[in-house]
């Protein structure tokens, strides 16, 4: 025991199993203890005793320096294979490495970092091995109040974030939230903050696939909550957007279900997220049959949401919806009216991408083609300069119908 307590040795999962049961440690106790025996194995012993909400298969873990090494490949737009060929290590491997159940060779992690186009912090960070990341990636405050006040500061856009550092920056500071969240209530909301924010990041980096692991992360930490956050509904957000469009079919009532499921407790929040989800549930009914009702719909959103700061994108929404009901003429009156067919350089990737297709299908669906042609090209640039291949789909199938 006294090599335990020194850190000389580490004591099996049974030693200390045994050793729990014989100090009587409550459940949160056993949990920490798993958290810092810093071993594969305690790990996936922790993750394995949080229980997945019904239907879900991720759920909140401690961040690892795999979890960096995977989001790195995504980022890349690479599959497990084929990175694994790049290496010439097999995907079950690579897949190891991923998961911190090995660790791959100075050497190896060097050539990984230069494959993936890693940032020199990344590559820092990664040095530590692979439980944990290298300390000055971790360089948060141990107190709740400084704790909450940064991420206050995130989810209000007061604090600049390098979008080139945001992998690494959210998942330690989640990493560094884990424990916290373990020990308080107080703990646990800043954690929800932190996989919100870290959300509401990819989505507007248009990194639609990967917002989905902290979303889903977050909805199982918040389940029913009484009184969940304004700023909580942004994964709520994100998982109908998920449901309604990732499939090869767009499936739209799938995520009008979680939309109006949710509806209660976003007009209960304040008018302007009523609208906002007022927005997408009438841009998912224009995708099916239900014509009377989008429309319907969307002048009711119209109606709630100007005036509250968000009046872009209420006309956007609008003609959106105009245009999936193949009523171009009256979609682009609304955008030359309320829009000037114009967009601000400084918004962010996804709100870009979606003006630009919007403006596109506008001009093309009243015959104006060199115009719409120049938005298309103007999407096509954002998407290869920036490697957005997580939306690259859409801009070609705006292409191909328009071209």
């Amino acid at each position: 025991m006294s090599r335990w307590e020194s850190g000389a040795v580490r004591p099996s999962l049974y030693e200390l199993d045994a050793l729990m049961r014989a100090l009587g440690a409550s459940d949160a106790e056993r949990r920490r203890a798993l958290e810092l025996i810093d071993a594969p194995r305690a790990l996936s012993r922790l993750h394995t005793t949080q229980p997945n909400p019904p239907g879900s298969q991720v759920k909140p873990h401690i961040p690892i320096p795999g979890d960096l090494l995977r989001a790195m490949r995504q980022r890349r737009g690479w599959t497990l294979e084929q990175t694994a060929k790049q290496m010439h290590i097999s995907a079950t491997t690579l897949h190891r490495w991923e998961h911190s159940e090995a660790w791959p060779s100075d050497e190896q992690l060097h050539r990984l970092c230069a494959l993936l186009h890693a940032h020199a912090p990344e590559q820092a960070a990664l040095s530590a091995g692979r439980l944990h990341f290298h300390a000055e990636a971790q360089a948060f405050s141990s107190q709740l109040e400084d704790l909450d006040h940064l991420l206050h500061q995130i989810v209000n856009a007061e604090i600049a974030l390098d979008r080139a550092l945001a992998d690494l920056y959210f998942l330690s500071l989640e990493r560094h939230l884990w424990g916290v969240s373990q020990q308080s209530e107080v703990g646990r909301l800043l954690l929800i903050d932190a996989y919100v924010c870290h959300c509401r990041h990819l989505l507007q980096d248009a990194r639609l696939i990967d917002a989905q692991t902290p979303a889903a992360r977050a909805m199982h930490l918040i389940g029913r909550w009484e009184n969940p956050r304004p700023h909580w509904l942004w994964v709520v957000h994100a998982t109908a957007k998920d449901a309604a469009e990732k499939r090869a079919q767009p499936y739209p009532t799938a995520g009008i279900r979680i939309l109006q499921d949710w509806l209660p407790v976003a007009a209960a929040t304040a008018i302007k997220y009523e609208a906002w989800f007022l927005r997408d549930i009438a841009e998912y009914m224009s995708l099916t049959h239900a014509t009377r009702a989008a429309v319907s719909t969307s002048a009711h959103a119209v109606s709630k949401g100007l005036g509250l700061g968000d009046d872009r994108n209420v006309w956007l929404s609008h003609a959106e919806v105009l245009l999936n009901l193949q009523r171009p003429h009256q979609a682009l009156e609304v955008l030359e009216r309320h829009l000037a067919l114009g967009w601000e350089e400084d918004s962010v990737l996804m709100q870009q991408l979606h003006e630009a297709g919007i403006y596109a299908r506008a001009l093309h669906g009243v015959g104006k083609h060199q115009e719409a042609l120049l938005w298309v090209e103007r999407a096509q640039q954002l998407v290869q300069a920036n490697n957005l291949w997580q939306v690259r789909n859409r801009v070609e199938a705006i292409t191909a119908q328009i071209k």
